[in-house]
């Protein structure tokens, strides 16, 4: 219902209304397009500036992956040269002072040479631990970091058997440390002869490797070791480093902190357990990205507001037209003989509103000769039919002289001719007296009364006749002698093929909207789609079969083509005509 009520209300929209409804809904779709086109776009940058930067810190990542290879492999060069090995059981072994101190200088001098071609790997220092003492690549460096710091070193670099040890548990503070065993096989059995520690600047080996990345000063670079924050760049708290981790859904977006927004990337290490997490600001990027859906949006609004003025200016320039053509059939429909003129010459437009003017005019010009023409022979036709009737039997001659017989028959005692008569002289008034082409269904009903009395008369017992209906239905309006005829011919078929009564039913009935009124008789049969074979000319009409058609004829005029009269068969003995209409009243 809502939807036929939605048509309905659109269907009687003005023309100009409809095409601005068009045209608006083309420009919201497509604006909803470039919309969602921005969207993607924006989306699209994100993942661009993803691939970017993850591709540059990938390579970043190996190359801090390769430093602090490079520094294994250096402490592994440590505890295995034979100097250095040499020297170290020299100063476990021996108690020889001079022997000590050459073998202390040789160990300084071996360490620092490590020291200084390995400073491009970020050490800060190196420092050998031994029996004697300590053996230090930068003293001053490394007295700044706490000796607790260095027992735990050890300790830890004891259990690992000359495997490195990586210690992270400094990283913000001191950096990273690498410590590393330098043992010696001594009865059968393991005999550690120093501790190797190696502290690497993680704040110099972190901007050396990301140098190209780091475009800005407010860039952070995150370590994670087992989802645990071992490192971050200077200026980040160390609770929202932390945090950060668990906040990484994904391998890069988007994260508020300290109501700034940041673009997040996770990676991790090839050749080290540890994952890393990078930030840069964003709110640059999404200002520009901000910015370019401001303008789209605003460009998008401009061109919304110019395509409908514009538009509105063309559908002016075309409804106007028709508007004109309105005018001009309002014109001729109250005054049928003007002549419609128009301040717009039609005559030279070839287009299809220059056709629609041309085609009208033309339409009136030759319903106007037509009207003129049809206005002679009428008033023709009428002083013919008034010379007719002239010469006819006047009609109250006819009712009086009716009357005298209907009062002659009453004075000599005959009563059926005087119901005879007056049930026809009340026909003929009816008839006669009618000038509408529509009726009730209660006038109708009169009309078949006096038809019906003349015909019991005449066939006495044979007739049955019966009604039913609903009296609510009697005020319905119908075409004038459309029930009547099909009783007339239910008789006279009826009478022709049976011996016994014959019995009429007329029904009348409502269904909705829809009114169904049926004449049933028995002893007849309809042939099988007799009204299309007489309308197709498949038959020759017999008797009343052309006022069939007429009935189903002028009921689909002035009704419509869904309703009309059908005929059909009940049984092997009765027959029905029935007649559907809409439920309308005067």
């Amino acid at each position: 219902m809502l939807y036929k009520a939605f048509k309905k209300y659109l269907n009687n929209l003005r023309l100009k209304v409809k095409i601005m409804i068009l045209i608006l809904f083309i420009l919201v779709l497509t604006s909803s397009a470039s919309l969602i086109s921005i969207k993607i776009v924006a989306v699209s940058s994100n993942k661009l500036l993803y691939k970017t930067l993850a591709g540059s810190l990938a390579y970043s990542a190996k190359d801090i992956s390769t430093k602090l290879s490079n520094i294994e492999a250096m402490s592994s060069a440590i505890i295995s040269n034979k100097d250095i090995k040499k020297n170290l059981i020299t100063l476990t072994d021996e108690s020889d002072s001079i022997k000590l101190y050459n073998s202390k200088n040789t160990l300084d001098y071996l360490i620092f040479d490590y020291y200084q071609s390995n400073r491009i790997n970020s050490v800060s220092f190196i420092n050998l631990y031994h029996a004697n003492n300590v053996t230090y690549s930068f003293e001053a460096l490394s007295q700044q970091i706490p000796d607790d710091i260095y027992e735990y070193i050890i300790e830890n670099t004891n259990k690992k058997s000359g495997y490195p040890c990586w210690i992270t548990d400094y990283c913000n503070e001191y950096g990273l440390f690498l410590g590393r065993d330098c043992r010696r096989v001594l009865n059968m059995k393991y005999q550690t002869l120093g501790t190797l520690v190696i502290n690497v600047d993680m704040d110099k080996l972190i901007s050396s490797s990301t140098e190209t990345i780091l475009f800005s000063s407010m860039a952070y670079y995150v370590l994670y070791d087992s989802g645990q924050n071992i490192y971050h760049s200077p200026g980040l708290d160390s609770s929202v480093a932390q945090n950060l981790y668990e906040a990484m859904k994904q391998d890069y977006q988007v994260i508020n902190i300290d109501n700034e927004e940041y673009f997040c990337i996770r990676g991790s290490y090839s050749n080290f357990p540890w994952e890393y997490i990078f930030l840069i600001p964003y709110e640059e990027i999404s200002g520009a990205l901000g910015l370019s859906k401001l303008i789209s949006v605003l460009i998008v609004m401009l061109t919304i507001i110019l395509a409908l003025l514009f538009s509105n200016k063309i559908i002016d320039s075309i409804t106007i037209h028709f508007h004109r053509l309105l005018n001009k059939m309002d014109s001729f429909g109250n005054n049928e003989k003007a002549v419609i003129k128009t301040d717009y010459d039609y005559s030279h437009r070839n287009d299809e509103i220059g056709v629609l003017h041309k085609q009208f005019d033309r339409m009136v010009i030759k319903l106007q000769q037509l009207i003129e023409e049809n206005y002679v022979n009428e008033i023709l036709a009428r002083d013919a039919r008034l010379k007719a009737l002239e010469i006819q039997i006047n009609p109250h001659f006819l009712y009086n002289t009716l009357e005298s017989l209907n009062w002659r028959a009453k004075a000599s005692g005959e009563k059926d001719m005087s119901a005879m008569v007056e049930a026809l002289g009340s026909l003929l008034r009816i008839s006669l007296s009618q000038k509408d082409s529509e009726t009730t269904l209660r006038h109708e009903l009169e009309i078949i009364h006096h038809y019906i009395t003349i015909q019991k008369i005449r066939f006495e017992e044979q007739l049955i006749y019966n009604e039913i209906l609903d009296e609510s239905l009697l005020d319905i309006v119908l075409p004038q002698f459309t029930i009547q005829p099909l009783i007339e011919n239910a008789i006279q078929y009826s009478m022709e093929g049976i011996i016994d009564a014959c019995c009429i039913d007329l029904i009348v009935k409502s269904h909705d909207d829809l009114i169904i009124i049926q004449v049933i008789n028995n002893g007849s049969q309809f042939e099988e789609d007799i009204l299309e074979k007489l309308n197709n000319k498949e038959t020759k009409p017999q008797g009343f079969g052309i006022g069939l058609l007429n009935i189903h004829k002028r009921l689909q005029l002035i009704f419509g083509p869904e309703y009309g009269l059908t005929l059909f068969n009940l049984d092997d003995n009765h027959a029905v005509a029935q007649i559907n209409i809409p439920r309308r009243t005067l």
